[in-house]
């Protein structure tokens, strides 16, 4: 009944391209997530379509027994990416991430891990005046490490994710937007070896998007619901916001 509710839900998405900083996912033990991001685009080549993107994020977690979002600072996010439009329906771009994780359980002591990615990301556009789609397919590389920097019980993840997104122009301008987004992750973990690759979770989100051009920037407001396993058993209820300052240092 899940799986279809879900499944349904992103036919909705694709048929009825990345301005949005969307809540990381943070496993089963979380039930609700807030998620508060600050980022920097800036324009490193207007000609040749190349952007530079900079965010900075905090992620919080309820507490044990309640479901306050905002109970527990559970993660930092430094993220770094460069996008290359190259032609008119498609873009790509390379990122390193570097990330602080507060694993929390029922009781103390917790765990503390650190983790290092680098990814791509290869989309392809559908632009339109009302309504933009975009199909995305993003390789990841995780690396895990124990406060120390060495290696974590689970040393690394190779994760693969197809994601549908659609953002709907609310007017004339186009400075205001609805974004919805649909995102499927396949993973394998390595801990003595490599795992088998199979599918890990969902991510489906919905933002409301309004922008200064005058000022040239974007705040942004959604929600995001992780819904983990294949029986989607578990589902984490995630709310963010955030703010994208748009060529902060001049247009190139």
């Amino acid at each position: 009944m899940k799986f279809t509710l879900y499944t349904a839900l992103f036919c909705l998405l694709v048929s009825s391209v990345h301005a949005q900083i969307i809540p990381p996912g943070l496993g089963r033990t979380v039930d609700t997530s807030s998620w508060l991001a600050v980022g920097i685009k800036q324009d490193l080549n207007a000609e040749k379509g190349i952007v530079s993107t900079t965010y900075a994020g905090l992620g919080s977690v309820n507490g044990y027994d309640d479901d306050n979002p905002f109970g527990r600072a559970m993660i930092y996010v430094i993220n770094q990416e460069i996008e290359h439009h190259f032609a008119e329906r498609w873009k790509y771009s390379g990122a390193i991430s570097y990330r602080w994780q507060n694993q929390f359980y029922d009781v103390s002591p917790y765990d503390h891990r650190q983790e290092i990615r680098l990814s791509g990301r290869y989309a392809y556009l559908v632009p339109g005046t009302f309504t933009n789609f975009a199909f995305t397919f993003r390789p990841e590389l995780r690396l895990f490490y124990t406060p120390e920097f060495d290696p974590y019980k689970n040393k690394a993840q190779f994760r693969t994710r197809f994601a549908a997104k659609m953002t709907v122009n609310l007017s004339a301008d186009k400075s205001k937007k609805l974004v919805t987004t649909a995102d499927f992750l396949f993973a394998t973990n390595k801990e003595e070896k490599w795992g088998v690759w199979e599918y890990s979770e969902s991510r489906f989100s919905v933002y409301y998007s309004h922008g200064l051009p005058q000022r040239d920037i974007t705040f942004n407001l959604g929600y995001m619901s992780n819904p983990m396993g294949k029986d989607f058993d578990h589902v984490g209820h995630y709310f963010g916001f955030d703010m994208i300052v748009k060529n902060p240092f001049g247009k190139k």
